[in-house]
């Protein structure tokens, strides 16, 4: 279990080593400043559970720092130290978002039972917002859901490695749902109190993903105004996802080799070796090993990422449960967008399943969606439907039982009647959408003679 970090802000020489002496054997990972500009710094540079803040400082007030940590994780508890007459100061510290204060002198079993009824209280805050988060996430992978056997074994292996700490890495083509995998499994791990922390690896240049994982020190380059800490160290004690892995290039997959092994990096421009406790899920819609003999990718960490893989069905591949999840956005859709209840028809239904999804769950929450803001009824028709749902339907009747191509003749009828159907039987919107005169269009259905319109 990681130790819970302390900055203690006092610029008394006397009381500051004796503070830190004595959360330090309570168990506290302790950082002793003396200044409203170092704590600044240190705050900006790590992730800190609490501030013991005296509220007097040689070079501002104690309340300024407060505002710094308010401003960068909300999360963080502050307790107020303060002499008798700044109690009103003090008070005001406590509107600010001050978790308590204890008034000097004070007795230091009295101050280690106020810091820990202060922690007591974020870890039951923390709580809450776990379990609206691990809601949150069964509510948003309902994708994973389903009966079909390729989505059960998804399910059980989520279950098995979440209660690790292996490395994980999820594979599947694009829109399947390899981020929400990945938010079940941190959701479901002994690391769900931590941070979640997502980048996408195809979304930034070599220099700025190399900032973004590891951070930089000041006058790195050009443009380092200021320190910034990574997401290597944002996400210390929690989860890393690296998404679309395979984008990243071949000299920074060396560098992350040597995190993923040693737990340590140095920041750009630095020299002090940071060590981190991060679990890492990698996820692409690529295959590693090819990348790995086309030279695209190093062999070595493809090694390491992939302990653990957890490969995502493409949905035309997950049968029934199609109809299942397009049931579910529906739903979805129409909380949304405040309309009555609506269903699918049989015949949706039917092409939902025909169809190839080749953007697999993301396209179908978006056909669902366009379809339900379309409906002005309470049944979602197959006019509602995009074009390519409703050619690939009406395409795949065009070979006969016995397995011959139908006729020009028969293609034209079936294809009129495709478009009536579709219409729910209107004639004269079909015959508009036709381009044809409505006895034209009954001809056709009928295979009689037209009147030439």
């Amino acid at each position: 279990m990681m130790k819970s970090t302390m900055l203690i802000v006092e610029d008394d020489k006397g009381l500051l080593p004796s503070l830190e002496r004595s959360f330090t054997r309570r168990g506290y990972e302790v950082f002793g400043v003396s200044t409203v500009s170092e704590a600044t710094k240190l705050l900006k540079q790590r992730g800190i559970d609490l501030v013991l803040l005296d509220i007097q400082l040689p070079d501002g007030s104690g309340l300024d720092v407060l505002t710094m940590t308010r401003n960068i994780d909300n999360e963080t508890v502050v307790v107020m130290m303060t002499a008798f007459p700044e109690v009103k100061t003090a008070v005001e510290a406590m509107k600010q978002g001050a978790s308590d204060f204890v008034i000097k002198p004070f007795d230091l079993e009295e101050l280690h039972l106020t810091v820990e009824r202060s922690m007591e209280t974020r870890r039951l805050r923390r709580n809450v917002h776990l379990l609206k988060r691990e809601k949150r996430v069964r509510d948003e992978t309902t994708e994973m859901l389903g009966n079909s056997s390729v989505v059960k074994q998804v399910q059980e292996l989520i279950g098995k490695v979440a209660k690790t700490d292996a490395i994980v890495l999820v594979t599947g083509e694009t829109g399947t749902g390899k981020e929400l995998v990945a938010d079940s499994i941190h959701c479901l791990s002994l690391r769900s109190e931590g941070p979640m922390v997502k980048v996408n690896c195809s979304a930034f240049s070599e220099q700025l993903l190399e900032s973004e994982l590891f951070g930089h020190e000041k006058g790195a380059f050009t443009d380092a105004r200021e320190t910034r800490i990574g997401l290597f160290e944002m996400a210390n004690g929690g989860t890393l996802m690296l998404d679309e892995i395979s984008e990243m290039k071949l000299d920074l997959q060396t560098k992350l080799l040597r995190v993923v092994e040693g737990q340590s990096f140095r920041r750009i421009g630095g020299q002090r070796e940071i060590h981190t406790n991060v679990r890492i899920i990698a996820a692409t819609n690529r295959d590693l090993s090819s990348q790995v003999q086309a030279g695209l990718f190093r062999q070595d960490l493809f090694f390491r990422l992939n302990v653990f893989e957890i490969n995502l069905p493409p949905l035309r591949n997950r049968g029934s449960d199609i109809v299942l999840l397009a049931r579910h956005f529906l739903q979805g859709s129409v909380l949304l967008l405040r309309k009555g209840q609506m269903h699918l028809t049989g015949q949706v239904e039917k092409l939902l399943l025909r169809y190839q999804w080749p953007g697999n769950i993301r396209e179908l929450r978006n056909v669902v969606e366009r379809a339900a803001i379309l409906c002005e009824t309470d049944q979602i028709t197959v006019g509602l439907l995009p074009a390519e749902i409703q050619s690939s339907a009406f395409l795949s009747k065009q070979v006969n039982s016995d397995g011959s191509i139908a006729s020009l003749n028969e293609m034209n009828r079936r294809y009129v009647s495709h478009v009536l159907q579709s219409l729910g039987g209107n004639i004269a919107q079909a015959a508009r959408v036709l381009g044809i005169s409505r006895n034209t269009l009954k001809a056709k259905l009928g295979n009689q003679p037209s009147d030439g319109s």
